[in-house]
């Protein structure tokens, strides 16, 4: 059985000699899994269980048995102080029975493999026949990716969760995840923990992911933002988007535009440009929950505006 590498949250990073460990919730009984894998695998002639126990944490994305026990201690004495508000779990409620994600997104959140990237790196990522995107399970990502945000700081301030109205909270929380576009793995099979995965995205482009979701296990990946380059095996995961550094509205919705409509836009003005830009948001399925439906299709701008040009 994998361990439970669900991480909820960044932490200040620890060092254990010399090697810089990131946080993975790691449950007593993700710990019990362990010990029992390890231990089998100790029968091995000539394997001690300490061996045993450094073979298989490395197995499960920990960096040594140390990096297992350190993460141990930890995850009983965050859960509480990094929960959702009330507001936000009522918010994803209502998307969730309003605005349901196709079950092909649903099950890959479940059980299968689906990773985040800042829009601006998504822009190199080219799925190809392995992935697609999947815009429509934005809920299902916010449950996880929404404690970090809402905890975090604007500078020396208390928390945007102890400073923002539920209203405002919410804005900004719908704001922060339109920073990252998500893709799942077309196929059943997942990868072992968290450095395969991004093996295997590295194949494609050479962003790393920020977030990522295997078998149902979330973890933040933080860190950098390149990886070695596209077929090397990546070592560096992708950095999340600070909530107080926001893409702009071309950075996260252009990709969106056909290249027609791109030449189109090219020749608008900064203010048309942000209207139709606007348009494209409220049809994406994020915006199709947070604003009034769209009455006029946006492709009659696009042909009206072609008809315009000289």
């Amino acid at each position: 059985m994998f361990a439970e590498l669900g991480s909820e949250h960044r932490v200040d990073p620890q060092k254990h000699a010399g090697t810089l460990m990131q946080f993975i919730s790691t449950t007593a009984t993700a710990v019990e899994n362990l010990k029992r894998e390890a231990k089998a695998l100790s029968k091995t002639p000539g394997v001690t269980l300490t061996a045993a126990r450094e073979v298989v944490a490395k197995k499960h994305g920990y960096l040594h048995w140390k990096h297992v026990t350190v993460c141990h201690a930890q995850t009983g004495t965050r859960p509480r102080a990094m929960a959702l508000p009330q507001s936000l779990k009522d918010l994803l409620a209502r998307v969730n029975e309003r605005h349901p994600a196709l079950s092909d997104s649903q099950e890959a959140f479940a059980r299968g493999f689906v990773f985040a990237m800042d829009v601006k790196d998504a822009q190199e990522f080219a799925p190809g026949a392995a992935y697609a995107e999947c815009s429509d399970g934005w809920y299902l990502a916010s449950k996880d990716l929404w404690p970090g945000l809402v905890h975090a700081r604007d500078g020396a301030g208390p928390t945007f969760a102890a400073s923002q109205s539920p209203e405002d909270l919410a804005r900004t929380a719908m704001d922060h995840v339109q920073n990252y576009r998500l893709f799942r793995h077309l196929d059943p099979t997942i990868p072992a923990s968290p450095a395969e995965a991004l093996q295997w995205v590295g194949v494609l482009t050479s962003y790393a992911p920020t977030h990522i979701w295997i078998g149902g296990k979330f973890t933040d990946l933080g860190g950098g933002s390149q990886t070695q380059g596209a077929g090397a095996q990546p070592t560096t995961p992708g950095a999340a988007v600070h909530p107080s550094k926001k893409r702009t509205r071309f950075e996260k919705f252009g990709h969106l535009l056909n290249d027609k409509e791109r030449e189109l836009f090219k020749g608008m003005s900064a203010q048309d440009q942000d209207f139709w830009l606007f348009q494209l948001a409220k049809k994406t399925p994020l915006g199709q929950a947070r604003y009034k439906p769209v009455d006029v299709s946006i492709t009659v701008p696009w042909g009206a505006t072609e008809s315009a040009q000289p």
